[in-house]
């Protein structure tokens, strides 16, 4: 019994030596939460093994409209920083993610690009109500006041375009280096190596596309989140969805002239939405349903994977 006792003491005190240890190596590491995969893929290739990360919307779900969990609420409650792209899950949860930690440091990456309108009409799933207030050119609700006094929705997709992520990453590092000061020379040099891989990536993009003709720059998507790649590369999207809903007939009829006029011979989609509407288009115009996904998580991979294909249906 003694010697059991003796045992029972020696663990502890092996054990109780070697938590600080432990609890120091975790303190050490910034725990960082973002939405989606993509922003994951950024805040990992500038935080390194400095940083962990949360993501919130699993892969398949659908990044408009998701709601955290409790345990991801219960995650987030220990995180430094909140990464948002400015989707609108992001900027309704806002109020409440900060309420469950007051010390959660949220940055708003989409701060200070250019938006683009979402196309005419286009209500994102029908989810305006996640937008109320004023926001101006960059900010995070993406919307903003009309000429006409009502709300002007911006597209959130802002991760679709390599310029647009050069302005991210700088704005991660930032964040990383205000947070953790120590290693903000790691996250300033693996900044430089991330804009340099950025560079090359929107060089290889231009050149995949500097043959399309300008009367072949079309494509057509369900859902409208290529906006900032067609915008950068001289492209044009036209989108199925109308008001986050299925077309009326009459639009799904002027959406089928427009294709038939311009050639088009297929149509885009997400993993995360419903192909039915597409593949119906796609049945009247002989033409193929594709898969494009924004929320890939190999962000780089993706987007040349994307443009390939894109080009070869622009041809």
């Amino acid at each position: 019994m003694r010697k059991m006792l003796f045992m029972v003491l020696a663990l502890a005190v092996w054990f109780g030596a070697d938590a600080p240890v432990a609890r120091a190596a975790q303190d050490a590491t910034l725990k960082v939460a973002v939405g989606v995969a993509p922003v994951d893929y950024f805040a990992r290739k500038i935080g390194g093994s400095h940083v962990r990360t949360v993501v919130l919307v699993p892969a398949g779900a659908d990044a408009h409209t998701y709601e955290p969990k409790p345990s991801q609420m219960r995650e987030l409650s220990r995180c430094a920083l909140y990464l948002s792209a400015g989707l609108e899950f992001e900027t309704a949860w806002e109020p409440r993610l900060k309420a469950a930690n007051p010390k959660l440091g949220f940055v708003r990456l989409s701060q200070g690009l250019a938006l683009m309108p979402m196309p005419e009409g286009h209500d994102d799933h029908g989810h305006n109500d996640h937008h109320k207030g004023d926001h101006g050119k960059g900010d995070h609700g993406h919307k903003a006041k009309a000429g006409h006094g009502h709300d002007e929705e911006f597209d959130p997709h802002v991760w679709v375009s390599p310029a647009n992520v050069r302005h991210m990453a700088a704005k991660i590092a930032e964040a990383f280096s205000r947070a953790d000061p120590a290693q903000a020379k790691a996250y300033s040099a693996n900044l430089a190596a991330f804009l340099k891989e950025i560079d090359a990536l929107d060089a290889e993009l231009r050149a995949v596309f500097a043959g399309v003709p300008a009367d072949r720059r079309g494509f057509l998507v369900f859902h409208p989140a290529w906006g900032y790649l067609a915008r950068d590369y001289g492209l044009t999207q036209t989108a199925i969805e109308f008001e986050g809903k299925e077309p009326s007939p009459r639009r799904l009829a002027a959406i089928v002239a427009q294709a038939r006029a311009t050639g088009v011979k297929v149509i885009f989609v997400q993993p995360q939405m419903s192909r039915r509407t597409a593949e119906s288009i796609a049945q009247a115009l002989g033409a193929r349903v594709l898969v494009a996904d924004p929320l890939a998580a190999d962000w780089a991979g993706n987007l040349r994977a994307v443009a390939g294909v894109f080009r070869s249906a622009l041809r």
